[in-house]
């Protein structure tokens, strides 16, 4: 007999009188696996059920090891309404609700749908857990206890009978004197064998999951709902950094830095439920933020020590941001490939951030699972009008994006003159006094000119101050050291322009003694070498040694040479124009990898 065959064959004699649906043992421990992607998303649906119950306060408290740091148990506990009488095993059966609208969208509210909430995320956490709850009419707390281990025992999926609590744990008491004293209603989720949390230690859960919930719930924070992790009330983060309400928009420790506002948008859908059709639209806001807008200092790049909360989650959330009535649900990071338009996102995306909110309504448009951890975006819906506009509108966030890195790039630039100070260092050797007498007489003549034009400015803005403040007590050595430098440029500038690809790579402008080169920001040297992000500080420095040699050689060059320098120019151009593209495919320096370590964020 076929191994597989006998195997069957042993549970078939074993299972002969058991006609159920559900196997018990195998349920639970695959009903274990189902999809949570961490300890933060599965207490999610906890608070989802307490904000749906109309608590204010929501706070989670941990009981640790013995001699540890490292909670055994869990307690999430709210001052909500509390459940009514014989409701606690419906609220802990796998598919209990009182809100079932799988075929009537429209009449859907709130955060609850499948009923799968409170006992799936619960045993992805825990191998035990209780519930327990009051409301208005109730002097006691009602409780009930589901044990995976003692299910599996027995061989059931029978829930216990809810029964009157003598007492309540000790911490979770502990909570409740100090925090909820006033408060007669609510309802508590205990997990009491804590063996699958994605955080071991209380400091761990603080840390990581105090800023999620900030940012998962910040509408609800910001309109006063209270929640605290462990002791921490959080407060409100928007992940677009714009809502003023909200942490860390203003500034981030010394970084005053802002985020940009973009247009917010409706992207409209049309639904069906129960003969009625109705256009429900989805909010989409978008930001953009500058460099350096996720560093502490605000003056360096946001790596290491150097990185603020602003960071952290802008790098852990690049891509589009779905929220599910005003609560976080997912980030789409991989575009699927039956999308009619797309995009693949990269480290340097984080620079931006696109939120889609709807209503839960639209969860058939945007794919919602059970366990309302994922987004999975229909065919219908990734080849509509609206999200062509999504994927067009995250390209020319990441254009501006660069733009902006750009900017930065060249204003960095504009601070580093080692080549020009080493070409004015080696001017005295170049030009060598009696190297041509004619040259050097006229160059004495105009330097003596100058001298003399300079002093009679001076002695001009001497007598107009004397006037001006009616005195003669007027210092001629000040007036001097403030007029100066006025009339002092540096011998050699670099700036940019946009001359047309056509044109030459730069171009030598002599103003007096001061020479301005213009490199041509529509070349591909500009465009491929010149911003590449190999093409560090020296590298550029280094250029800038052989494009002043070229212009001063120009510049310096008889009747003929000039035409033959002109010509050259031109053929130079054209060569590099079309080589530079060659270059950076041939050895793959165009890679979009290697630019994200140069984008400020």
């Amino acid at each position: 007999m076929h191994p597989e065959l006998k195997a069957q064959t042993v549970i078939a004699e074993k299972n002969k009188k058991d006609r159920s649906f559900i196997d018990p043992a195998n349920f639970y421990e695959s009903e274990r696996n189902s999809g949570y992607k961490n300890t933060g998303n599965a207490l999610y649906e906890i608070i989802d059920n307490a904000y749906e119950a109309n608590a204010s306060k929501i706070f989670i408290a941990a009981k640790n090891k013995a001699g540890t740091n490292q909670p055994e148990s869990l307690a999430v506990i709210d001052n909500g309404t509390g459940m009514p009488k014989d409701f606690l095993h419906t609220a802990c059966k796998i598919g209990g609700t009182h809100r079932p609208s799988a075929n009537t969208p429209l009449k859907r509210k709130g955060y609850g749908r499948f009923g799968h909430g409170l006992p799936k995320s619960s045993i992805s956490q825990t191998r035990s857990f209780s519930v327990f709850t009051k409301n208005e009419e109730d002097n006691k707390w009602r409780t009930i206890t589901v044990d995976i281990d003692e299910l599996i025992k027995l061989n059931t999926t029978q829930l216990p009978l809810e029964k009157e609590a003598n007492s309540l744990p000790d911490f979770v008491q502990e909570c409740l004197d100090e925090n909820f004293s006033e408060d007669k209603t609510g309802t508590i989720v205990v997990w009491n064998k804590c063996d699958r949390m994605t955080w071991k230690t209380d400091e761990a859960i603080r840390n990581n999951l105090g800023w999620r919930v900030s940012m998962s719930y910040w509408r609800n924070l910001k309109d006063g709902l209270i929640i605290s992790v462990l002791g921490n009330q959080v407060k409100p983060i928007d992940p677009l950094f714009i809502d003023s309400s909200c942490e860390h928009v203003e500034s981030c420790g010394p970084n005053n830095t802002k985020a940009i506002e973009y247009e917010t948008w409706q992207w409209p859908f049309k639904i069906s439920s129960e003969g009625e059709e109705k256009t429900i639209n989805a909010e989409v806001r978008m930001s953009r933020f500058p460099p350096r807008f996720g560093s502490k200092d605000g003056q360096n790049p946001p790596v290491g020590r150097n990185s603020s909360i602003r960071q952290k989650i802008l790098r852990e959330h690049n891509g589009l941001l779905f929220y599910r009535q005003g609560r976080f649900i997912d980030c789409m990071r991989h575009i699927p490939s039956e999308a009619k338009k797309s995009r693949v996102f990269q480290a340097y995306d984080i620079n931006y951030k696109i939120e889609i909110n709807f209503p839960s309504s639209l969860d058939e448009s945007f794919g919602i699972s059970t366990n309302k951890q994922y987004v999975n975006l229909p065919f219908k819906t990734l080849n509509s009008d609206g999200w062509v506009k999504l994927m067009t509108e995250a390209a020319n966030l990441y254009k501006d994006v660069n733009k902006a890195f750009m900017n930065e790039e060249i204003n960095k630039l504009e601070d580093a003159n080692a080549a020009i100070q080493a070409i004015d260092a080696s001017d005295p050797i170049l030009n060598r006094e009696g190297s041509d007498p004619v040259q050097e007489k006229k160059k004495q003549r105009t330097e003596e000119l100058a001298t003399k034009n300079l002093e009679k400015v001076i002695d001009l803005e001497v007598e107009r101050r004397k006037k001006a403040l009616k005195t003669d007590d007027i210092d001629r050595e000040k007036v001097k050291a403030e007029i100066t430098p006025q009339y002092a440029s540096s011998k050699r500038n670099f700036d940019y322009e946009e001359a047309g690809e056509h044109a030459p790579f730069f171009r030598c402008n002599p103003v007096g003694g001061v020479r301005e080169y213009f490199i041509n920001k529509d070349h591909n040297f500009f465009k491929k070498i010149w911003m590449n992000p190999r093409c560090d500080d020296f590298m550029k420095e280094s250029l800038k040694l052989l494009i002043s040699a070229i212009g001063e050689s120009s510049l310096g060059a008889a009747d003929e040479g000039k035409r033959w320098y002109f010509t050259e120019m031109t053929e130079w151009s054209r060569h590099l124009h079309v080589t530079a593209d060659t270059f950076v495919e041939k050895f793959n320096l165009d890679d979009v990898q290697e630019l994200d370590d140069k984008l400020p964020n």
